[in-house]
């Protein structure tokens, strides 16, 4: 079974099931899209708005279940960061290694120290950008950002994503292909938007580590 297919199948047994086993899955896919970004938990939550625009759930109870799951899954990340934080010691010295490394103790200062002065608004906004959320909240826990900050902002984050999503369902109103199709131009824009901006510092960082070599020449 592809991609496709296992969402299929989820949407499915959500709606099916949706006062039995539907707000579990809602539950662990709300949850599993943080620990592992691949997974199209998005689309699920998309689901559940539409079951709410059909009259199926209440919007209280949907919110109630994607949050607790986006809070759980946020705070294993946040669990990962500080054992990553713990161990940043083990990091290679720029003045050590020769090589190119992607994580040096230096530039993980750097990162971490950036995250705690701006933490709570890239927190804020981690849910309308997919596929890197879980980048902030494993940050969040290497700067050992506190942890009633991460799950405040994280909250809102939540509230304000599926406040919009809730907005925007009730303006299409319950035709599934509609609703689905104008998310996923929204997740490719997000994430192409996504692919510049890491071109771009890719790039920035390039011409800044070739400036010293140029004035040394």
């Amino acid at each position: 079974m592809d991609g496709t297919g296992l969402v299929n199948t989820m949407l499915h047994m959500v709606e099916s099931h949706y006062q039995g086993i539907g707000p579990v899955v809602m539950f662990l896919s709300s949850l599993i899209e943080y620990v592992f970004p691949p997974f199209p938990g998005d689309v699920i939550t998309l689901f559940g708005t539409y079951l709410v625009v059909k009259g199926l759930w209440s919007f209280s109870f949907a919110m109630a279940i994607t949050l607790a799951g986006s809070l759980v899954g946020a705070s294993m990340d946040y669990g990962i960061g500080l054992w990553l934080g713990k161990r940043s010691h083990r990091l290679p010295s720029r003045n050590e290694t020769r090589r190119w490394t992607p994580l040096t103790r230096e530039s993980f200062d750097e990162l971490t120290a950036k995250f705690r002065k701006y933490g709570p608004a890239y927190i804020a906004i981690n849910r309308f950008l997919p596929g890197i959320r879980a980048f902030f909240f494993v940050t969040a826990g290497a700067a050992k950002m506190k942890f009633w900050q991460v799950l405040f902002f994280a909250t809102i984050s939540a509230l304000l994503w599926n406040g919009l999503i809730l907005g925007i369902g009730y303006s299409i109103g319950a035709n599934w292909k509609r609703f689905s199709s104008f998310f996923s131009t929204y997740t490719t824009v997000a994430w192409i938007l996504l692919a510049v901006m890491a071109i771009c510092i890719i790039l920035i960082w390039l011409i800044r580590k070739r400036r010293p070599e140029s004035r040394e020449g």
